[in-house]
């Protein structure tokens, strides 16, 4: 095993010591990998950290650092990591470093691209974001950003990523203290990822700040919203964000157990979604005319007839990734194979699609092309995820023949059935296992079908 070697010092640092530490440490652009104490013993951190008064920086030329979970003996050396040419800062789990990362503040003006990797002082982190008129990237997916720091990013006219948590009481001081005064605009936003506890506080957020340029959109909240809480959201989104521009949205409930407010959330979950998912719900996103992901997973039910998803598809002719993401789906939900065809022919760039099939009564084996000559684009992802859909014995060879012509060997059918944990109970272990073998079935004689006519 190789430990990290220590080096101590046990003399105090001469003229001639510095002008050779100095002449090495005039060169250096890039420090990463500063883990721990950096390998230098407490008494060295100290000595370092007392440059001689000439001295304006160590690293004058320094323009990117790492510390990754540094110890509390680094925070005397970090003031000396600050200069005005630093423009890129990550640092991860800081909290040992206590006030010693203000330095980054007012010492590094030019800064540009900020991490922050695990639990950080939110004020602390909130009050460096202040300082930084040129940020075009602040990631602090997982520190709590205050009122001051989002409406100070909101003015940056580089900032184009944006990760970050939004605490209730944040949201609701966003409400109070922007109640009365023009909405704020993020002019060059362009990635956007928030968590938060509830929908009901991401609805507060986009009340007050519009994202016109917005390309990408990710909010992952703990809680399963609530019906109006969903509605309510997708109608602040709608006027938040710009039409034309935002191309991927994902809603994926996610569970949480460090916000202070909720040990467990799934603990108030119940066995039976609390409502179900309609047209209605979805209708608001309708808008985003020219969106190629649309990734909505809140962790409710899903009530979306084929003509109901037809008209969904309809409002994104671009749609590479299309996914509504639930093991319960209403019994008069989901797509017919006949359906996914027009789905196709709408949205001809489609790379993958996660929805309920309804395969019922679906035995004759189509003649010719099942798909009438369309296919679907060879991507990355290429796949259908048939989530729980029914399928019964007799329909096993004529689904063999009509997904077959899908682009093979990178194209993967995939269902819910292989974990029966994900039915909580609603089907018995026996059945998930038998309706898993005969989509497994399907696949597998597609794939022999496929290799014929290919042969």
């Amino acid at each position: 095993m190789n430990f990290l070697q220590i080096y101590s010092l046990n003399r105090r640092l001469e003229q001639a010591d510095w002008d050779i530490i100095l002449g090495y440490a005039r060169r250096v652009q890039v420090l990463h990998g500063l883990l721990g104490s950096c390998g230098l013993a407490v008494n060295c951190l100290k000595a370092l950290s007392r440059p001689p008064s000439s001295t304006v920086s160590i690293f004058p030329k320094l323009r990117e650092v790492w510390l990754t979970m540094p110890w509390k003996g680094v925070s005397c050396f970090v003031r000396q990591l600050a200069s005005p040419r630093l423009t890129n800062l990550f640092l991860s789990h800081p909290e040992n470093l206590g006030n010693a990362i203000d330095a980054f503040g007012e010492g590094c003006p030019n800064m540009g691209d900020f991490g922050v990797l695990g639990s950080a002082n939110p004020d602390t982190i909130s009050s460096l974001i202040c300082h930084w008129p040129n940020l075009y990237n602040a990631n602090c997916a997982q520190v709590d950003l205050n009122v001051a720091a989002l409406s100070h990013l909101s003015r940056l006219h580089n900032l184009q990523y944006l990760h970050f948590r939004l605490d209730e009481e944040v949201a609701d001081l966003i409400q109070s203290s922007q109640s009365g005064t023009p909405t704020l605009t993020f002019p060059a936003l362009w990635s956007f990822r928030m968590v938060s506890r509830s929908l009901a506080s991401g609805r507060k957020f986009f009340h007050h700040f519009r994202l016109p340029v917005i390309y990408e959109h990710f909010y992952f909240p703990c809680v399963t919203p609530t019906a109006l809480e969903l509605v309510s959201f997708f109608a602040a989104l709608q006027e938040s964000c710009g039409h034309n521009t935002l191309i991927r949205f994902n809603l994926v409930r996610e569970d949480c157990f460090d916000f202070e407010s909720s040990s467990s959330v799934s603990e108030t979950d119940e066995d039976l979604p609390p409502y179900y998912m309609t047209f209605d719900h979805l209708r608001p996103l309708t808008v985003f005319s020219n969106a190629q992901v649309i990734n909505v997973s809140p962790g409710c039910g899903v009530d979306l007839n084929e003509r109901e998803l037809l008209r969904l598809a309809s409002s994104w002719p671009h749609l590479k990734h299309f996914s509504l993401c639930s093991p319960h789906w209403t019994t008069s939900s989901g797509i017919t194979p006949g359906g996914f065809v027009q789905l196709l022919e709408r949205c001809r760039s489609l790379e993958s699609l996660s929805v309920m099939f309804d395969t019922r009564g679906y035995t004759e084996v189509p003649q010719g092309h099942p798909w009438g000559g369309l296919t679907m684009s060879k991507g990355f992802d290429t796949h259908i995820h048939l989530q729980s859909s029914l399928i019964e014995e007799e329909s096993i060879n004529a689904l063999a023949v009509f997904f077959h012509v899908a682009p093979f060997p990178d194209f993967r059918l995939d269902t819910y059935w292989s974990d029966p944990d994900l039915q909580n109970g609603r089907v018995s272990e026996e059945l998930c296992n038998l309706y898993h073998d005969r989509w497994v079935k399907v696949r597998s004689l597609a794939r022999s079908l496929w290799e014929e006519r290919r042969a």
